[in-house]
């Protein structure tokens, strides 16, 4: 007996029997030729010995193929009725499974067995001229769909690589590309994060988290991460930075046509939970650069996402987010949202995060490196020794691409330049984007001259996530239809940033950002002495000056360099000038309660460095004529004994890490917040007397209702919590301002009495008290109180000057 495999049954048997049967070759489909739905997308059938038949232009029937010496299965029916389901256009009304020996036909709709009978008048699908319910069609395909992928891993893999490629796009490729930020053959994967990542897969968590700073390699951890979990899982992938939906809208989208006619983002979840538990794997849903979102609901998108996945086995979510927005997606109006729980669940609070929950991504450790620069060397050809201080510099993933990138196949100088490193990036930067070289850099000068200019609260530079895009392209002159470049972003010149109603704009590298600022948009290279001091103002008025000048200095000329010392002296004696006149003027009885304790005049210490050196101290003139400025090495300055430190020689109390307080424009308001913040403490600890009237104005009132302007029932009244803002204080209305009074000691005295007693009942005896004017003991407490018995007598004495 001579025993058929699949080919020549189909070659020697089925061929010719559907030639006979009045089938044109055209109307005959061999398996690498036709194709089958894979969610959106379509998969050819490789490798396989099954025919498709066509007839008026519509699918008839699949014909499954199976050696003469293998006896048909179950497994090898529901094989063919899935193929058959979930072909392109058309379902195939019947499937036939044969080998060689016996065949059996089957409504491929019912799975009703039709072998032997007029399958023309069994099948309603046939009759009603393939006709089934929108309902009915998705549920055959979502069943043959599961079917499909649980006859092996490979399949598993077609469905969702298709998905995964088509969502990474650009960003993955080789080096040669300009837009690819993941390059398989650069990446290490990181051990700790790893160690989480297989921690979290084994968990109860559904939401696992990548936080990091730009460059540290967020996104090439995420690609890895989806890439290795193809292996063996579902997996979907999604760039935040170019979807224009919701990441549940996405996903059902993506899935649209299997699972659901319409984008029901909870049903799809959970028929993708069903999948999961049906084959035990993992299904995850990788969202990267949610940060980069456009879109301004997606904290609350997000949020709504780890709602749908709460109680689901099977799903769940990895996402990626710059550390410096990172509080704002994990809350809205002040509230954190549902995302935020969720991943309390599995991860640790992180004090660099606010104490957010999440995985802290670094830059590169040492051991890390020694790994990964021969695998740069090996890439992009650079020749030469990297020096340990060029090495440092290295660890962050996106300066290494940067340096790569324009050494390539050159010799690595003994110093490196970071000013010629970044301009040689950017020209070839935009020799592989459509932006010519200068317009390209006009763009962004004058991106520099807005952030120089731009007026930063302190809650904007500790987030620096830099401005928003209606803002900036006002300041640009832009017209309603123009827009930045999409090229600066795909280069990682420039990154978006969501925030709650609208999209930041900064460049993605800092170093990028102060070269530009530098030498674009000021030239200050090219400027002589004095305009380099008087330009000066201009940089320390914010952060991003700030860190421009120390990037400059690293290729300033000795003559720039000898001017900023000469402008940071001038600013620090004018500082202690304005700081020493202040407590004259208005605690002139008191000043020695305030730093650095002396009735006479005050002097300041710079370290003996100021270029390299930061910090300062304010210190005792033991007489008129002793120099105002001293220069002392400040760094460990009080190491050891206060006594035997330099200085307690001459009488400093407390050394400031950071001079840059001294160097703003507006130094007026920097002394009152250096001296307003010395003079709560003073008040706290009772320092100050009700009775010392010449240094108790109307200012001191002004300090403790904003510090306990709560307390008083100044409820909103106050917006800028850095910064005590009369303007919003005054005018005061004392006798308000005692009823207040009167009306906290009430309540603290009654809450005191019983503490089990409701606040609404407090409420009650508060509002009879005040009606009744009843006398209510003062409050002695000591401790963390507020001080408004020692406020009411102020408030007394003012009553009794204004009404003598």
């Amino acid at each position: 007996m001579i025993l058929m495999n699949e080919e020549e049954i189909r070659g020697k048997l089925i061929l010719p029997f559907l030639n006979e049967l009045g089938f044109d070759l055209s109307e005959i489909s061999l398996e690498k030729s036709f194709s089958i739905r894979l969610g959106k997308t379509e998969h050819i059938i490789n490798g396989r010995s099954d025919v498709l038949c066509r007839r008026n232009g519509k699918n008839l029937f699949i014909i499954e193929l199976k050696k003469d010496s293998v006896d048909i299965l179950q497994k090898d029916i529901d094989q063919g009725i899935s193929y058959a389901r979930a072909l392109i256009d058309d379902i195939a009304p019947f499937t036939i499974i044969t080998n060689g020996k016996t065949t059996k036909i089957f409504d491929s709709i019912s799975r009703v067995d039709l072998t032997g009978k007029k399958i023309s008048e069994h099948s309603d699908f046939w009759k009603n001229g393939y006709m089934l319910s929108t309902d009915e069609e998705l549920r055959i395909r979502y069943e043959a769909l599961k079917n499909f992928i649980s006859f092996s891993d490979e399949n598993l893999k077609i469905f969702c690589g298709n998905q995964v490629q088509d969502r990474m796009g650009p960003i993955v490729g080789n080096i040669g590309d300009p837009t690819s930020k993941f390059v398989i053959d650069l990446f290490v994967q990181r051990k700790n994060l790893q160690s989480s990542f297989n921690s979290f897969v084994d968990s109860d968590g559904s939401f696992f988290a990548i936080v990091g700073t730009a460059g540290v390699g967020k996104t090439n951890t995420m690609c890895s991460l989806a890439l290795q979990s193809l292996e063996n899982s579902f997996v979907f992938f999604y760039n935040a930075a170019i979807i224009n939906k919701s990441p549940l809208e996405h996903i059902a989208q993506d899935l649209n046509g299997v699972f659901s006619s319409k984008s029901e983002s909870n049903s799809v979840l959970k028929k993708l939970d069903e999948l999961g538990r049906f084959l035990n794997k993992n299904v995850f849903l990788f969202i990267d650069a949610i940060d980069e979102s456009v879109n301004t609901n997606i904290s609350l998108e997000l949020s709504e996402l780890a709602v749908a996945t709460r109680n689901l086995n099977k799903v769940k979510v990895c996402i990626s987010c710059k550390s410096n927005i990172w509080k704002n997606i994990l809350t809205v109006s002040g509230t954190h949202t549902h995302l935020f729980e969720e991943l309390n669940k599995f991860h640790q609070p992180i004090g660099s995060l606010d104490n957010n929950p999440g995985f802290l991504l670094k830059d590169f450790t040492e051991q890390e490196l020694t790994g990964i620069v021969p695998l740069y060397r090996n890439a992009f050809g650079f020749k030469g020794e990297i020096s340990e201080n060029l090495l440092k510099e290295l660890r962050n993933g996106f300066f290494l691409r940067i340096f790569s990138e324009v050494y390539s196949h050159k010799l690595i100088p003994e110093k490196i330049d970071d000013k010629d490193l970044i301009k040689s990036y950017l020209k070839q930067s935009f020799e592989k984007t459509k932006i010519d070289f200068q317009t390209g850099m006009r763009i962004l000068s004058k991106i520099g001259i807005i952030l120089i200019n731009h007026k930063y609260s302190e809650w904007d530079a500790f987030n620096d996530d830099g401005l928003e895009i209606e803002t900036l392209l006002e300041n640009l002159n832009f017209s309603l239809n123009e827009t930045l470049p999409e090229d600066l972003f795909a280069r990682n010149i420039l990154t978006k940033s969501n925030k709650e109603d609208s999209y930041n704009i900064s460049f993605y590298y800092s170093k990028i950002r102060d070269y530009v600022i530098c030498f674009h948009s000021y030239k200050l290279d090219q400027l002589g002495d004095n305009e380099f001091y008087k330009i000066l103002d201009d940089f320390y008025s914010n952060y991003i000056g700030q860190s421009a000048i120390e990037f400059y200095l690293e290729n300033a000329t000795e003559s720039h360099k000898y001017t900023l010392i000469k402008y940071k002296k001038d600013k620090a004696l004018a500082y202690v000038n304005s700081y020493n006149s202040y407590l004259e003027e208005n605690f002139k009885n008191s000043k020695k309660l305030f730093l650095p304790k002396t009735d006479g005049e005050i002097g300041i210490a710079l370290p003996v460095d100021l270029i390299k050196k930061d910090g300062y101290a304010l210190f005792p003139l033991k007489s008129a004529a002793s120099e105002k400025i001293l220069h002392k090495h400040l760094e460990d300055a009080f190491s050891g004994e206060y006594w035997n430190s330099r200085m307690y020689e001459i009488g400093a109390y407390t050394v400031y890490g950071s001079n840059y307080s001294l160097l703003v424009a507006d130094q007026g308001k920097a002394v009152k917040k250096q001296i307003f913040k010395q003079l709560k403490d003073i008040i706290q600890k009772g320092k100050l007397s009700a009775y010392n009237s010449e240094i108790l104005i109307m200012e001191q009132v002004s300090l403790i209702i904003y510090y306990y302007q709560k307390q008083l029932g100044y409820n909103d009244r106050i917006d800028d919590l850095y910064m005590p803002r009369f303007e919003l204080i005054y005018p005061i209305d004392l006798q308000d301002l005692q009823k207040r009074i009167y009306r906290f000691r009430a309540y603290e005295y009654y809450r005191r009495l019983d503490y089990s007693i409701p606040s609404s009942t407090i409420d009650l005896r508060v509002e009879d008290a005040v009606k009744n004017n009843l006398d209510i003991p003062t409050l002695n407490i000591t401790g963390d109180f507020p001080p408004f018995e020692e406020l009411s007598k102020i408030v007394g004495i003012l009553q009794k000057k204004r009404n003598p």
